[in-house]
Order: C-alpha cells, then structure tokens, then sequence
C-alpha cells in the first residue's frame, strides 16, 4: 500500500513538473524575436546600430508636406531625430511600422517621408513618418516600431529595434499635420 501511494505521488510531482516546464519554455518564434530598446517621447533612445529620438506625435485629418502633396483620411505622424550608431553600412531605417492590437501598419513612402532615409553614423537626421490608420483605431494603444536593416532583403536586425508606445486616445485630432522636411537634427 505504501508503495503505492509512493508511485502516485511521484506521478502527480512529474506530471506538476512537465505542466511547469511547458509553461516555462518560450514560444516557437522566440529564437528570431526582436529584444527592443524601449523609447520615450523626447528622450533618446539606443540600440546596437540605430540612435532615435522621437520629438513629437500627432494624430490628424489630414497630411501635407512643403512640396504640395496632401492626403486626407485619419494619420499618425511620427516626428523623430535619428542616426547610425556604429556604421553607415545598410544604415537605412528600413523598419517603420506601428502595431495596433493583431493589425500591423506601415509607414507611408508618399510625400516627405523619412522612410527609407539614410542616416550616417553619429550626427542625427530628422523628419516625419506617417500611418495612415483606419477610423476605429483612434482609441486604442499603438506600438511604433523603427529598426535596421539586417543582411538580407526585408530583414531587420533583432538587436536594433526600438519601440514606444503610444496611446492614441490620449492624443488630440488635429485637423492638419505638415510632414517635416528630411534633413539634419539641430
């Protein structure tokens, strides 16, 4: 009887620790997961090979840059400083995009965007990204997303990613946003 009662305990104590350990193990897609810096609004912040401040956020009707090219519709405009942190190689921002619950949003190559926008090592350029966003977000959280190049086309460097978060009903609806001009930080 003793015995017994010895088997079960064991049985439930292993069957405990396996419940414990396939909640413990990471998801399948950990391995190729981004470890973000995590960035404020005005304060700058660092990863392996990309440096950004982002100085402001809007929420508009209606976009237009210093060129005359103007959408209208609902926009989160980003306005942000950034530059290279050890290398101009593929020193592109190649990754812009905001996560709004299970939708992903990227930034818009219309007007004066600063996607795709060169940045050189150590001195920062500024301009403006834009999402243009469906109606039915505007009260919901939002995560931007800006990172490097890797590699390979499309890729993004897991190490080199910063996010911010953003709470889009905090922020008031502007009736119209202009794009700033690329060009260097002050």
């Amino acid at each position: 009887m003793k015995k017994h009662i010895l088997i079960w305990v064991a049985t439930v104590a292993l069957l405990v620790c396996a419940w414990g350990v396939s909640k413990a193990t990471l998801p399948d897609d950990a391995p190729n997961a981004a470890f973000a810096s995590v960035a404020q609004i005005g304060e700058q912040a660092s990863t392996r090979n990309l440096v950004a401040t982002v100085t402001d956020v809007h929420l508009a009707d209606r976009v237009t840059d210093a060129e005359g090219w103007s959408a209208d519709g609902t926009w989160l405009v980003v306005d942000l400083e950034a530059a290279a942190g050890v290398t101009q190689d593929q020193s592109g921002s190649r990754l812009a995009e905001l996560t709004i619950g299970d939708r992903t949003f990227s930034a818009t190559d219309r007007g004066t965007s600063f996607v795709d926008q060169r940045l050189v090592t150590g001195v920062p350029r500024s301009g403006s990204l834009a999402f243009e966003l469906p109606d039915d977000v505007t009260g919901d959280r939002a995560t931007l997303r800006l990172g490097m190049p890797g590699s390979g086309l499309g890729e993004v460097v897991r190490d080199t990613v910063i996010e911010l978060s953003i709470d889009l009903a905090a922020l008031p609806v502007e009736a119209e946003v202009l794009l700033d001009e690329n060009g260097w930080a002050r």
